[in-house]
């Protein structure tokens, strides 16, 4: 992943994270709205339901003479206190009047009280309406407001309904608070942004660090292999001649050369003991080629190569077809051939202002075919000829053995690779390897 998409995807991030929380504190302050004018319902609930309980409490007391202007300073609620006549004891114990008022009666008293509760319901309030419903008739029809409270007394002679409704005040939210979240929610993503560029960074150094030593390994073992190989057969020879001289001089019986002749022998059969050890160390044991995902190792030797290629100013690009884009390989070798490939092909385009490379995958009867075309000069026709021998490279600065090491790798994983040159120029290298079913090799 490169800086670029990285900083793209933590604004995403970023951009998502602040409205979903700016959608959440406005959500919260409107619910802060609801609560407050839910606590100031509740206290006017409270405030009449105590009017009503005195109501209650003080009209069985009362005899009819009592002087309601002393009455009121107790009271004020009670405008007026009269006596009735014949009234029937279950007759209705209120009597609505107008604005708030009503009859309270005491049937076995035969009196009655103006209770006015207007005073109450006219207090300063927040809502855009507030009224007390006297009567035990069904529920009115809702007004169709955003909230609505209504809640009963619970009175038995005063069964009113407490109806209030109010609107949200959509712009009356603290504005400030939202650049505090916006900032907030940067600081914690570029915080986590660059912890895990560095994170990533270091994993990729460290497996850069990992394929250098991998190669330098794979190196060694190729040159170790050669020279051993190389070594063995002058010393069969040595030791050949080293026996015949041994018999010639035993028929004659010069003991002390018999003897050095006899030490020599050992030695020389102890080194090549010694280097055919060495070899069995250095060469890899067999490993099992499994299905391994083309477009992954391609990416990871992407990231790998990131510096170098930006460097460069390399275009990649890649089209692996559906049916190829899986092969039998060794994860590890095949993403050490297209470093190797990669790596050469960005090495080549140096002085060219902008380079390319592509990759394209494509099924070949059981076979995938990889073919890779950058935008270099391509092979000469010594390089077509000589790129698979050892120590040759078409650079003052290469040791010439990478291409060895590839085609190495390739023939252990079974597979084949050629090197071409595109028609339209640039360097073409063709890979090809089975994806039908697991086996071992090394």
């Amino acid at each position: 992943m490169s800086n670029t998409i990285l900083i793209k995807r933590s604004i995403a991030v970023w951009a998502i994270v602040c409205l979903i929380s700016s959608a959440l504190l406005y959500a919260e302050q409107i619910r802060r709205q609801f609560w407050a004018q839910d606590r100031e319902f509740s206290a006017l609930y409270s405030a009449i339901g105590a009017v009503l309980t005195q109501n209650e409490s003080v009209l069985p007391l009362l005899s009819g003479d009592e002087d309601i202007a002393a009455l009121r300073k107790k009271f004020p609620h009670i405008l007026a206190l009269e006596k009735t006549t014949d009234r029937a004891l279950d007759a209705a114990r209120v009597e609505p009047l107008h604005d708030q008022q009503y009859w309270l009666y005491n049937p076995w008293r035969q009196i009655r009280v103006l209770i006015d509760l207007a005073p109450l319901l006219a207090t300063s309030h927040t809502f855009s309406r507030l009224h007390m419903r006297f009567s035990t008739t069904p529920d009115e029809i809702a007004s169709g407001a955003f909230w609505h409270w209504q809640r009963t007394f619970p009175q038995h002679t005063q069964p009113f309904t407490l109806n209030a409704d109010a609107e949200p005040d959509w712009l009356e939210v603290s504005w400030f608070s939202f650049p505090l979240v916006f900032f907030g929610w940067a600081v914690v993503i570029a915080v986590s942004s660059v912890a895990f560029w560095q994170r990533k960074a270091r994993k990729e150094a460290e497996q850069r660090a990992h394929y250098y030593q991998h190669a330098r390994l794979n190196t060694l073992g190729e040159i170790t292999a050669g020279i051993v190989h190389e070594i063995n057969q002058p010393l069969t020879a040595v030791q050949t001649w080293i026996q015949g001289a041994q018999r010639q001089q035993m028929q004659d019986n010069p003991q002390a050369v018999s003897q050095a002749l006899a030490a020599a022998l050992v030695q020389t059969q102890r080194i090549g003991a010694l280097l055919t050890r060495f070899r069995e160390h250095v060469v890899q044991e067999k490993v099992t080629l499994r299905d391994t995902d083309l477009a992954q190792c391609w990416q990871q030797v992407v990231n790998l190569l990131e510096h170098e290629r930006k460097a460069e100013h390399i275009t990649i690009s890649h089209h692996f077809a559906p049916d190829a884009s899986t092969v039998q390989a060794d994860r590890l070798w095949l993403e050490q051939v297209l470093h190797n490939i990669l790596s050469n092909a960005i090495q080549a385009q140096q002085d060219i202002p902008q380079g390319w490379v592509r990759i394209e995958s494509q099924k070949k009867g059981d076979a995938v075919q990889i073919t890779v075309t950058d935008g270099g000069p391509g092979f000469s026709p010594e390089a077509l000829q000589n790129a698979f021998m050892p120590f040759y490279s078409g650079r003052k600065e290469g040791i010439g053995l990478g291409m060895t090491l590839t085609e190495s790798l390739m023939t252990r994983m079974n597979g084949a690779i050629m090197l071409n040159n595109a028609s339209g120029g640039g360097a073409q290298i063709l890979l090809q390897l089975a994806n039908d079913k697991e086996t071992s090799h090394g």
